[in-house]
């Protein structure tokens, strides 16, 4: 696979660091309660301001009142379901961007009737998974294992399965995937792993940062899709204008390296200390929060294939 270097002289993308702050965007975040906090400090930390609201009768005000709307379905209930639904619609009303994280599909039928329902009747923007639930996503999406007689795909929990790695070997088909599910949605796609893919339904990027470390904290998932609506927020200019697709990618590809990257820098750092997880999970935040175009310049690593 031939690839040009990385992507170092996009002054739109690293300077949307900026933009985040100055723009403070108001993300409305419907999330799971194991990493709520998290998120919420970490769209705080790259300059955007959360709210989070998932009773369903408040849904759809809270919704207009933001910039972005994040869905998360870590923790499935029948109240979120039909806050996530609602607060879709509404934001597809006022063509405001949608993120969303469908976390574990697969890991029980009713995990992927709900994924499925949802993008059945909202326009995700932007589409974040892993390796595991972005394959089987797609799988359920064009009917292969999506009946409820078929079994649940073997996933770990909501942890890609160990046999889904992005590697030199799996790396031209798992784009692939990435490229048909944004066919099939017309959401900019953001697969994590070793390598995480970003793509649209024509091209991909390749973010080259990232940690072991990452792996090792609960929520380190859900705290890149507050990120990314961060950045995507900030990219897509006024309130009801969502931006050009060549667009979301730069903001949701940038977003994916500032993340991976804090990543990086946090982990130097604990081991410096002789740290454990919890030094790590407090110096990824503080990084966020100290990230600027400066670093990301000397640091970010996008590749093209």
């Amino acid at each position: 696979m031939n690839k040009t270097g990385p992507v170092m002289n996009r002054e739109f993308n690293f300077s949307l660091s900026g933009l985040v702050r100055e723009k403070r965007p108001l993300i409305h975040c419907i999330t799971n309660y194991v990493t709520a906090g998290d998120v919420a400090n970490v769209i705080l930390a790259c300059g955007g301001s959360p709210i989070m609201a998932d009773y369903p009768e408040e849904a759809e005000e809270i919704t207009a009142l933001s910039n972005c709307l994040l869905l998360n379905m870590g923790t499935p209930k029948e109240t979120g379901k039909a806050a996530m639904l609602r607060a879709g619609k509404e934001a597809n009303r006022l063509n405001h961007p949608v993120i969303f994280d469908p976390v574990g599909v697969g890991a029980s039928h009713y995990r992927t009737g709900t994924a499925l329902s949802i993008l059945k009747k909202v326009k995700a923007t932007v589409i974040r998974g892993n390796v595991s639930e972005l394959r089987i996503l797609l799988n359920a999406l064009t009917g292969h294992g999506a009946g409820k007689d078929r079994a649940v795909s073997p996933i770990r929990g909501v942890d890609a399965s160990p046999s889904d790695q992005i590697t030199e070997d799996t790396l031209t088909s798992l784009m692939e995937t990435a490229k048909a599910l944004s066919a099939m949605t017309g959401a900019v796609t953001v697969m994590t792993g070793t390598t995480d893919i970003v793509s649209t339904w024509k091209e991909t990027w390749l973010i080259k940062n990232g940690c072991p470390e990452m792996s090792h904290i609960t929520g380190s998932g859900c705290m890149l899709d507050g990120i990314i609506a961060a950045y995507v927020a900030a990219a897509s200019g006024s309130a009801g204008s969502i931006a050009p697709q060549h667009v979301l990618l730069e903001a949701a590809a940038l977003a994916t390296a500032v993340s991976g990257l804090c990543g990086e820098r946090a982990a130097k750092k604990t081991e410096e200390i002789h740290g454990g997880t919890g030094s790590f999970r407090c110096y990824f935040l503080d990084e966020v929060s100290l990230s600027d175009e400066s670093i990301l310049k000397g640091g970010v690593t996008i590749e093209i294939p």
